[in-house]
């Protein structure tokens, strides 16, 4: 496959065409990575709309707000999703007798690594899917400002990016006029939902960014799960 002329093709286009592009291309060879945020919302409804029974995955970091837990499991039921959850290896108990506690806020690469990226990362080699579907866009944070709709991560596994050209207004408009539920911390004043503790997710106002409400005051900007995509790598990567 050609990525860049893949990427030329989809330039102007919306999500659903990429979507039905990809699973098309990849039938029953692709999944979707999800913590059930608004973008993400809007990406599984789209694909409901186009097959059923698609995968997707959700990393129980174990440090959830009980509110994302309660609404994962509410729209899974209510929209008959197929969704696997993912858990660490290391349980909390283990980790903190390891590590000592409050890691997130010692070592939050550390902890994000553990808690997020290496069970994501066991997954991919456990049942081999090598295409993966994510609802990242490029106005969400600097580090992704250059991301394209099909990149290639360092394992050489296939992202898909349907909403990669589309701004957080134009998420929120889809919402509104489709009448989509959404995790209830977003009329908390929460703009971008991670973990509980308030070094990782604290309430943020849109005219910061997004995602300014991640690790605020720090100089980590990414969990870690799309890192090997950021701006910087991302010729190397295609």
């Amino acid at each position: 496959m050609d990525i860049k002329e893949v990427n030329e093709k989809f330039r102007h286009s919306e999500p659903e065409e990429i979507l039905e592009w990809a699973i098309k291309i990849f039938p029953y060879q692709a999944a979707m990575t999800s913590s059930f945020q608004a973008s993400g919302i809007v990406l599984i409804h789209m694909i409901k709309r186009i097959t059923f029974d698609f995968p997707i995955f959700f990393i129980d970091t174990g440090f959830h707000f009980p509110e994302t837990l309660e609404f994962k499991n509410r729209i899974t039921k209510e929209w008959n999703l197929n969704v696997h959850t993912i858990i660490p290896m290391m349980s909390k108990r283990k980790l903190e007798q390891k590590h000592g506690r409050f890691l997130y806020e010692k070592d939050p690469d550390f902890c994000c690594l553990v808690n997020k990226v290496t069970p994501l990362r066991n997954l991919k080699k456990e049942i081999g899917v090598r295409n993966w579907i994510s609802a990242i866009r490029k106005d969400q944070a600097e580090t992704r400002k250059n991301f394209m709709p099909l990149m290639r991560d360092n394992e050489r596994n296939l992202r898909i990016h349907p909403l990669v050209n589309w701004t957080g207004q134009k998420v929120w408009a889809y919402i509104r006029e489709h009448n989509l539920p959404c995790n209830p911390l977003y009329d908390q004043g929460y703009t971008s939902i991670g973990c509980f503790p308030s070094c990782c997710t604290s309430k943020n106002e849109h005219e910061n960014g997004e995602r300014a409400g991640r690790w605020s005051g720090r100089s980590k900007l990414e969990c870690g799960l799309h890192t090997d995509l950021t701006a910087e790598k991302t010729k190397e990567a295609l």
